[in-house]
C-alpha cells in the first residue's frame, strides 16, 4: 500500500519526469498492462520513428517514478535541462525513493 506520505510528492515527479520526456519529444503512456495473453511490462519502445514510454498504470506513483527513471538511463540528457532531482537520479541510479 503507497505510503500516504509520499504519494503527493510521487505524484509531482511524475508530472516533472512527463515535462521531461517532452523535451526529447518522448511521450509517456500509462496503460493497464495486466492482458494474461499478452503479458507485457513498463518499458520502451518506437513506432513510425517516435520513442515511447510505457508504464503500468496499476503500480504505485512512486514505483512508476522508479521505472521512468531506469528507463531514462537509455537516453542521452546532456544538452537537456532537466529538474535537479532528476538530474541526480540520472547521475546516480542507485539512489532510490523519492528523498534524493
Amino acid at each position: 500500500m503507497p505510503d500516504s506520505n509520499t504519494e503527493p510528492l510521487a505524484l509531482s515527479r511524475l508530472e516533472d519526469l512527463k515535462d521531461t520526456a517532452r523535451k526529447l519529444s518522448i511521450e509517456i503512456l500509462f496503460a493497464d498492462l495486466s492482458d494474461p495473453e499478452f503479458p507485457t511490462q513498463s518499458g520502451t519502445c518506437k513506432v513510425h520513428g517516435e520513442d515511447f514510454i510505457v508504464v503500468d498504470q496499476r503500480l504505485s506513483a512512486q514505483r512508476q517514478v522508479e521505472v521512468i527513471l531506469d528507463i531514462f538511463q537509455q537516453f542521452d540528457w546532456d544538452d537537456v535541462y532537466v529538474a535537479s532531482w532528476i538530474r541526480e537520479r540520472l547521475e546516480n541510479p542507485k539512489l532510490t525513493g523519492l528523498t534524493s
